[in-house]
């Protein structure tokens, strides 16, 4: 293909990549779009010399004063679209600037005519590249990239003038030359390349080296947030289940590995309420309280007027992206202990419900460590229990029902002994009785539970939760309802829970003095999981390689370059520990054979064996000092020696050295587990920490597991937190 031909092609490219990208974005108006695509269109198979198409930029003669004037045009359409259509800077930039672009592809003769085309597709990816977070644009970025190079390459090589007709041939030389045009070829084909390549490298390597200032600062923030209903301060029984059929993704709810294989659900704590009128569900005391925070950003969760009490489970890790929502409210499982996010500030209500200050129009990814309350053995068997009386007065409050409601928790607990075996009495009752089903109208009705209990019996997860709740308060058990999620669908390629607005749920959590706030789930599974698509597994891996995306590239900051090279250094030097060894015992070989071969030879000579041997020694010391990270960091990754990461013992030992300055000190005789349990015992804050970074290190170090960079990192900001954290009551 000759070299003007080519350039046109890849002018034309380049300019489709960049608007491309703006309509991925859904930034251009469909009619807008229509007809720049056509004006593209017609462009290219111009450009491509086919016959009917060959003569159309020539047809279009634009003068210069009616240039002009579709440029003013262009801009008073800009005036008005910013003051009445869009009334956004954004949009209307974006609108106008697709104008110019389809105006430009119309007037392509002269060579300043592809530099304004090449200034108006730059500014378009600009554009692109700030509506969206999404990972479609990295292939419309390396598109954009490819043709850039070999624009601007094939810009350079052809001095002829693009839009005029061929000049007169007045040579045999000259007519040879035209007769012969200057071609691509093979060695042209894989140099271009080769430097699109490079560009791409360098473009990665500025990525990680620049910190970013933020992810998508001039996205829209309008009309963006996932409508949810059931987490505001009242609810109407109902509201679930008008969403229970809606598929769009919610959160991603990653676990430690440790911690996956134990789990097949995960009940994902919203707010709780207290009240219930006969049709809607209230919180009586809506008071928030701010929570405190390190200079690291971990606040820890002390709910207004509770505690954890009793026995609690393991800490609980968890790592939430959560969509933009138009609700205020952090979901984590129940109860969260600290909340780890780039925020400004958290509040909590005194039922454990967990908000922002504000409600977010981005993405927010926030980690959270929680203890599940675990019932007591005693208060399983307890024949009576005593409740204190903020409790009763609070969560025994009934509204105006029929006396059926308790006779019939009158009767279905009619032999149960234990205040334990009547709240399992009405559990199984609501599971085994009633007939789970979306297909319920409650905003008519004028009793609601009445009639799910009494006439259709048929009913979704509110009016199960709601029945109990009043069932157990009519025979004196404290009882409150709670929204939130209920995550099942497992994501196998990513290692974390899909949540889905259909995953809304809603469930009861029960009072006992010494355990605290007991969950217990009263719907039956539903089993609509049964079916499943032959697309689901490239669906869900499709959302795996979304969430990478937005964790090594929208969400990468300054704290994650500092991760990524203080792991680099740690592997570095674990690497130069065992070079230096290495170096070490083979000049001490090297030395003796050579004293060997050389025990006839005089002393001045071997004097100067050992000093040249000692000069190269310490040359080769001194290369490996100065280059110690790169070999450290190819070792890590290359050689089988290192497969069991010597970094996470260090990074052990650096945590233990944290502990011994607040006062916690390891025996020798105690196991890293053991050690876990002295940790929470005597500095519980310090536990959920200790707890990760001796998981990840007897993983690596007994396990004969490769850590990978991720987990490496994650233990390097458990330990930075940990010294941040100041133990009291030493």
């Amino acid at each position: 293909m000759p070299f003007d031909r080519a350039f046109r092609l890849s002018s034309l490219l380049l300019a489709a990549s960049a608007f491309g990208g703006l309509v991925l974005a859904q930034a251009v108006p469909s009619w807008l779009a229509a007809l720049t695509a056509t004006i593209l269109s017609l462009s290219v198979l111009a450009a491509m010399e086919i016959s009917f198409f060959a003569e159309f930029p020539a047809r279009i003669t634009v003068p210069a004063r009616l240039w002009n004037v579709l440029l003013i045009g262009a801009f008073l359409f800009f005036l008005v679209d910013l003051a009445a259509i869009s009334g956004d800077l954004l949009p209307a930039g974006i609108h106008f600037l697709t104008l110019l672009l389809s105006l430009k592809l119309l007037t392509l003769h002269q060579r300043v005519d592809y530099r304004h085309l090449f200034a108006i597709s730059l500014m378009a990816i600009l554009a692109s590249a700030a509506l969206t977070t999404e990972i479609w644009y990295v292939p419309i970025f390396l598109l954009y990239l490819l043709t850039t190079v070999w624009t601007l390459l094939l810009y350079h090589l052809c001095d002829v003038d693009l839009g005029a007709s061929p000049p007169a041939r007045s040579s045999s030389r000259q007519l040879a030359h035209e007769d012969q045009p200057r071609k691509i070829r093979a060695n042209f084909f894989w140099l271009t390349n080769g430097i699109a390549v490079l560009a791409f490298g360098l473009t990665v390597a500025i990525f990680f080296l620049l910190p970013r200032i933020g992810a998508g600062m001039w996205q829209k923030t309008r009309g963006d947030a996932l409508r949810t209903t059931g987490f505001s301060e009242r609810v109407d029984l109902g509201t679930i289940g008008a969403i229970k059929q809606d598929p769009q993704l919610v959160m991603r709810v990653e676990l430690p590995e440790s911690q996956q294989s134990r789990r097949d659900r995960l009940y994902l704590r919203g707010v709780a309420y207290d009240r219930y009128d006969g049709r809607s569900w209230n919180t009586g005391s809506p008071r928030r309280r701010n929570q405190g925070s390190t200079e690291d950003g971990i606040f820890s969760i002390i709910p207004l007027g509770s505690r954890l009490s009793g026995t609690v489970s393991a800490p609980i890790m968890q790592d939430i992206l959560l969509e933009p929502l138009d609700t205020a409210v952090l979901f984590s499982v129940p109860v969260a202990v600290t909340v780890t996010g780039e925020f400004p500030g958290v509040q909590t209500d005194n039922m454990g419900a967990i908000f922002l200050p504000f409600v977010s129009s981005a993405r927010t990814r926030y980690s959270v460590t929680s203890r599940e309350p675990l019932l007591l053995p005693a208060e399983q068997t307890a024949q009576r229990m005593d409740y204190p009386r903020g409790i009763q007065d609070r969560y025994l409050q009934l509204p105006e029902l029929s006396s059926q409601v308790a006779d019939l928790s009158h009767a279905v607990t009619r032999d149960a002994a234990t205040p334990y075996e009547r709240i399992m009495a009405v559990h199984q009752h609501l599971l085994q009785s009633y007939r789970y089903s979306l297909d319920v109208e409650t905003a008519s009705s004028a009793h609601p539970i009445e009639d799910f209990l009494f006439t259709r019996k048929t009913g979704y997860c509110e009016h199960y939760a709601t029945a109990m709740v009043l069932m157990l308060r009519t025979i004196g058990i404290p009882a409150r309802l709670v929204t939130g999620f209920l995550a099942t669908e497992w994501n196998e390629f990513g290692g974390y829970f899909t949540v889905r607005q259909r995953d809304a749920h809603a469930w009861v959590e029960v009072f006992f003095p010494r355990s605290g706030w007991i969950t217990f789930d009263p719907t039956p599974a539903t089993g609509a999981g049964a079916l499943r698509s032959r697309w689901e597994a490239l669906s869900r891996f499709s959302e795996s390689l979304r969430l990478h995306w937005d964790r090594v590239f929208i969400r990468y900051s300054v704290r994650d370059q500092f991760a990524m090279v203080h792991g680099v250094r740690e592997t570095g030097d674990a690497a130069r520990d065992r070079v230096r060894r290495w170096l070490t015992k083979m000049s001490v070989s090297v030395a003796s054979v050579l004293q060997t071969l050389a025990g006839n030879v005089r002393g001045i000579t071997l004097g100067y064996l050992h000093l040249f041997m000692g000069l190269a020694v310490l040359g080769t010391a001194l290369v490996v000092l100065l280059v110690r990270d790169r070999i450290g960091l190819w070792m890590a990754t290359c050689l089988p020696s290192s497969r069991k990461h010597p970094a996470i013992a260090q990074l052990y030992q650096r945590m233990l050295k944290v502990l011994e300055g607040q006062g916690v000190r390891k025996p020798p005789s105690a196991t890293p587990r053991e050690f876990v349990h002295e940790v929470e015992r005597c500095w519980q804050a310090a536990g959920p920490l200790v707890s990760d970074i001796t998981a990840c290190y007897c993983r690596g170090r007994f396990g004969g597991k490769r850590l990978s960079s991720e987990e490496l990192t994650r233990v390097t900001e458990q330990i930075t937190r940990l010294r941040r954290l100041t133990r009291t009551g030493r």
